[in-house]
């Protein structure tokens, strides 16, 4: 996942020759899939979600992979799509797994361990992409005129490392009850004691749009930032998510999920404010780290929906959060791409920060109080 999203914004701006507002529109188009999820994660589950989710892999990795052979934004639609679908049906499924051998109280550690991995395998790409672009400018004096082949290849290594781990997820473990559960689960689920989750997913998404289909792109648009500094703050943010994930993780199981949400969505506001005021390349890229890191906090929404929900709501209600976060992901970015073009890259953070005052305001109605063990609400 992080090689293809690492190396899109040099691709798309310094292969492609797109813009940041024409990247407002390509974010649209991708987010759409994520809309549809509760469609298609209620076709999918019906393989089981071990195999659900290899599918979603495998799919992603072939819309990864088709991005080496496009030279236009319209050829990019295609794979933008095929690849969307496979990795938003992989955003509801991989929370699901790893809930799944979690126990009681250990809901956060166990998912902030799991995303610690991850960032070890992130930390993995990064450095492969870093050293391959230093090689590039070395050898030929000039890495942006020279670096087409080498992001190109990076899609189909993305495309193969998809197809590898489709085929190791086949073999995860699934208990007698938890395929019980998965056959008897709704595929599609909407349920008036999850709101505030609904709501929660709903801001988070509209929040996301705006980061990342502009985020990237002012730095490398406004403040020429190359395609080996950008992996450079990457890797950063991986080694330091890395060694916290865990740690932010078992401060949800400590404190909670309120008080973990309150501070990462406060520091979330801070981070778009200085997107949007600072005008200093390197207060940017701390701005950049922070933001990344903050995603460790989502951790909070995922464990408050395990808590309150039951056992075979957790997957189809997950899709169902995916779906509304991307409610307004073909409005938000074509907004953002407008305030772009007529007044300047800073107002679409301004604008976001809109969406993250009503996270703030919406997180101080989580109840410890009402929550109640998966498997049994009633």
């Amino acid at each position: 996942m992080n090689v293809s999203q690492t190396i899109q914004p040099n691709f798309f701006r310094e292969v492609i020759g797109m813009d940041g507002s024409q990247n407002g529109y390509l974010i649209a188009i991708r987010e759409t899939p994520g809309f549809l999820l509760i469609f298609i994660s209620a076709f999918m589950l019906r393989l089981g979600m071990a195999r659900a989710t290899a599918a979603s892999l495998l799919i992603a990795g072939i819309g990864f992979a088709l991005f080496a052979f496009t030279g236009s934004f319209l050829a990019l639609i295609g794979p933008t799509l095929i690849s969307s679908v496979g990795y938003h049906s992989w955003m509801q499924l991989q929370p699901a797994l790893g809930l799944s051998l979690a126990s009681k109280g250990t809901e956060g550690t166990t998912l902030g361990r799991l995303s610690s991995i991850g960032f070890s395998g992130t930390l993995l790409a990064l450095f492969t992409v870093l050293g391959t672009l230093l090689a590039v400018e070395w050898h030929y004096g000039d890495l942006r005129a020279h670096q087409d082949n080498a992001l190109r290849a990076f899609f189909v290594v993305a495309g193969i490392a998809a197809a590898i781990a489709a085929v190791c997820i086949i073999r995860f473990p699934v208990s007698e009850d938890d395929r019980a559960i998965a056959k008897a689960a709704p595929k599609i689920t909407w349920r008036r004691e999850y709101r505030l989750y609904y709501l929660l997913a709903f801001l988070d998404g509209s929040r996301m749009q705006i980061y990342f289909a502009f985020a990237p792109f002012v730095l490398v648009e406004e403040f020429n930032v190359s395609a080996t500094s950008l992996t450079s703050l990457l890797i950063v943010v991986a080694l330091i998510n890395w060694r916290t994930g865990k740690l932010i993780g078992s401060f949800v199981d400590r404190f909670g999920e309120q008080r973990v949400l309150t501070v990462g969505y406060t520091l979330h506001g801070v981070t778009f404010l200085g997107f949007a005021l600072s005008t200093n390349v390197w207060m940017l890229y701390v701005f950049y780290i922070l933001y990344n890191w903050l995603f460790l906090f989502s951790v909070g929404t995922t464990t408050y929906l395990r808590k309150i929900s039951r056992r075979e709501d957790l997957a189809p209600s997950l899709a169902m959060g995916v779906s509304l976060s991307h409610v307004t992901a073909i409005v938000v970015p074509i907004v953002g791409a407008a305030l772009w073009d007529r007044l300047g890259y800073q107002f679409p953070f301004l604008f976001g920060t809109v969406f993250v005052a009503m996270s703030l305001i919406a997180t101080q109605f989580i109840n410890r109080s009402k929550e109640r063990l998966a498997g049994h609400a009633t």
